[in-house]
């Protein structure tokens, strides 16, 4: 589960922030007790970056649950990507393969044989992304005629 005070994700936008941090929340409880034990044995902590808006998140994971950590901290594993980039794979737009495959999103410290707990973090990934988002940032209303 996530900690009661959690540190607050790193971003200059405050609602992109507030969206990263409910993005946990949502994916925490999504995964089942076994895919929280393998996302921490293969990675601990995960540092998610987007350098296009100053935003930085730092995922710790353990088998309790999953929560937003210091972003001070350096964790071994770095995903850096624009913010475009996630909502673009969240909305379906683009998937993160193709995205990875044309040079938009690097990825330092992935131990190869640790692909698969990764990959299994995608999708709910994804799914809780569009879901804070839908959450936290509403449709603009249609116009008035």
């Amino acid at each position: 589960m996530p900690s009661d005070s959690p540190a607050a994700p790193f971003a200059t936008d405050p609602v992109f922030a507030a969206v990263l941090a409910r993005m946990i929340e949502r994916l925490d409880a999504r995964l089942s007790p076994e895919q929280r034990r393998q996302l921490a044995t293969a990675m601990p902590h995960i540092l998610w970056e987007f350098p296009d808006v100053g935003g930085r998140l730092h995922l710790a994971a353990t088998p309790a649950g999953l929560s937003v950590a210091d972003p001070g901290a350096s964790p071994p594993f770095v995903v850096r990507m624009p913010r475009a980039t996630l909502e673009d794979a969240a909305f379906g737009r683009r998937s993160l393969g193709a995205s990875f495959i044309a040079g938009r999103i690097h990825v330092r410290g992935m131990n190869p044989l640790r692909l698969r707990e990764f990959i299994m973090l995608v999708e709910p990934l994804l799914e809780s992304y569009r879901e804070a988002h839908r959450e936290l940032i509403p449709a603009p209303s249609p116009p008035l005629s």
